[in-house]
């Protein structure tokens, strides 16, 4: 088995909002070759959003091979396979907090 090296760092914040039920995330995408980072704004999103949130920030930056950049016939983005035929190049930190946390880790 080729051995997983990590390419790029994911620091995900999550926030539920208990009073209307919703659910929010933001994230910070850092790349490790050259520590050159993205930043997702606060924005709503339930379950794994932050995931496919990521993803298509660093497809949009170019950051992902020309074929994970372009549209998959059924109408989302094919960065969604990047992870999977790459030997999960991307390491995943994932947070449970407040709002404040999840805003600040958006900001730029």
């Amino acid at each position: 088995m080729k051995k997983r090296r990590i390419k790029y760092i994911v620091q995900a914040a999550r926030w539920f909002d208990r009073v209307n039920g919703n659910t929010y995330h933001a994230c910070r995408i850092t790349r490790t070759r050259d520590g050159a980072t993205i930043r997702c704004p606060f924005q709503y999103g339930y379950g794994d959003q932050y995931r496919y949130t990521a993803l298509e920030a660093m497809a949009r930056a170019k950051w992902l091979p020309p074929q994970y950049r372009q549209e998959a016939t059924h109408g989302g983005l094919t960065c969604m396979a990047y992870e999977r035929e790459n030997n999960y190049p991307i390491d995943w930190t994932v947070t449970d907090g407040l709002k404040r946390d999840c805003v600040a880790l958006g900001r730029e």
